[in-house]
């Protein structure tokens, strides 16, 4: 019986949130959504996530904290610079 632990709902639920997040970031742009609520959702949405992460979905007693953190250190600045991204998009002198 494939049994699903929670390092493995981490792993797909977590890409599927970017993906789904991507998604609504593009099909926004489309669709005319007032900038500041696609900039605030990725603002808000990853912290919260690595937030929900750590207190729900990390087992500290079978996994390797460091490899987490290393993980999560990753993941924030991928998301630092998606956001710097958006930013300078949003925030800057030229039109998209």
């Amino acid at each position: 019986m494939n049994r699903w632990t929670k390092p493995m709902i981490r792993k797909y639920l977590g890409s599927f949130l970017v993906v789904v997040g991507l998604a609504y970031t593009y099909h926004s742009h489309i669709t005319g959504c007032p900038r500041h609520v696609i900039f605030a959702g990725w603002a808000m949405g990853p912290p919260v996530w690595f937030l929900l992460e750590y207190h729900f979905l990390f087992e500290a007693e079978k996994e390797d904290l460091n490899a987490f953190q290393h993980y999560q250190n990753l993941c924030r600045n991928i998301w630092l610079g998606f956001l710097a991204y958006l930013a300078a998009l949003y925030l800057g002198p030229w039109t998209v």
